[in-house]
């Protein structure tokens, strides 16, 4: 009796799942179906991005031999992982639990927690906000009189906000503060070059070409400050150690650090996942995108999917997030599938095609870099 139930089951999501498959439009339906080798999907608001990742999911199921926990999907909240797996229970059922869908974070804690022999960290605790605070006001209580992150102001932690959110870069993109200081003194030296530094016309005592001396000063007085805070990270992360604390970037890095130092752990998660999908890869930073790197690069043709869409970057300025992009085409051309979903299922067209005239502005978008391709989103929402 358990046996007909099970089948009727079984039998009742696969007519689902394909009633599903066959209202895709085209450009969904091809992200679905090629399931083998590196794909691209660049994909606009409201045109069904969790949709078709929990598609290919089921669609791999269905066409392979690959077990559910082979498959990895990540995402960037906690949200989005609780959508892609309802969306995927309506279409395989119960068998949605055994895929294994995580946040980068919560990925990166799983490996930890798998291999606490490898990582040591069971007796860390993660820092509060408070301890967060308390640590960066030590840093700048231990500086001397004068320093450039000490103002002559009434407020002695003036810098902390600019301390917290550059240390937090440093840590998600796997910066050492030699790292900053090079580039700072890269950019410093090209300054006098930049066409905003230098007069374009007579004006006053100075002459067309001349620099902006001021303009100059004040970007040195900047950059200046910039390394001092940098200085500061090592110091930072030691105080950490010592107070047995953690952040979530830790995790990404503890990760990052053991795949580079220790084949086996890389190898053993590297032959589970025989596929990996990847949603908003724009708003992916350095350490998080090396670990994917690492994860798929031990197939020719990784079976690697990514969503993305550089003109929703949320977490990083356009330009960073358009360089993941584009160096995932250049890196897998040859053998890369590239698709464009068009059809937007949310808006009007007149909301459309403001937005399109107003993105369009914007010079660090993928169609520009890669000029093949047309982003046109056309409306298929039947209320409008």
């Amino acid at each position: 009796m358990a046996g007909k139930s099970t089948f009727k089951k079984r039998h009742q999501y696969n007519h689902t799942f394909t009633t599903e498959l066959n209202r895709l439009n085209l450009g969904q339906r091809q992200a679905v179906d090629q399931i083998e080798g590196p794909m691209l999907v660049i994909a606009g608001p409201g045109t069904g991005k969790t949709h078709i990742l929990a598609a290919r999911i089921g669609k791999i199921l269905l066409d392979t031999d690959t077990a559910p926990n082979n498959i990895l999907c990540l995402t960037f909240t906690d949200a989005g992982v609780l959508a892609m797996r309802e969306r995927l229970l309506e279409f395989i059922g119960p068998e949605a639990h055994r895929v294994h869908i995580y946040t980068f974070h919560s990925f990166c804690n799983k490996i930890i927690q798998e291999n606490l022999e490898l990582f040591g960290r069971h007796d860390l605790e993660p820092l509060s906000d408070l301890e967060q605070v308390e640590l960066t006001r030590r840093l700048l209580d231990e500086l001397p009189a004068g320093h450039l992150l000490r103002p002559k102001t009434n407020d002695p932690y003036f810098y902390e906000q600019h301390l917290k959110n550059l240390f937090q870069r440093m840590k998600s993109e796997n910066w050492s503060a030699e790292h900053v200081e090079q580039n700072i003194e890269s950019y410093i030296s090209g300054l006098p070059q930049r066409e905003e530094f230098i007069y374009k016309r007579k004006s006053g005592n100075f002459k067309k070409g001349d620099l902006k001396k001021w303009k100059y000063e004040e970007a040195v007085s900047k950059m200046s400050r910039l390394k001092s805070a940098a200085k500061l990270y090592d110091r930072y992360i030691e105080l950490m150690r010592l107070m047995r604390r953690y952040d979530y970037d830790d995790m990404i890095l503890w990760v990052l650090n053991g795949f580079k130092n220790n084949e086996a752990l890389l190898r053993t998660y590297q032959e589970q996942y025989l596929y990996i999908l990847v949603d908003e890869y724009q708003d992916t930073n350095g350490a998080q995108n090396t670990i994917l790197h690492l994860l798929s690069m031990y197939w020719d043709s990784p079976n690697l999917f990514i969503v993305g869409d550089d003109d929703q970057s949320i977490y990083e300025f356009q330009g960073a997030r358009l360089k993941n992009i584009t160096d995932f085409y250049n890196r897998y051309e040859d053998d890369l599938t590239l698709v464009m979903l068009k059809e937007n299922y949310r808006s009007s067209q007149h909301i459309l095609n403001s937005s399109k005239a107003l993105i369009d502005q914007n010079q660090q978008r993928i169609v520009t870099e890669l000029n093949h391709l047309d982003k046109k989103l056309t409306a298929k929402n039947s209320l409008f």
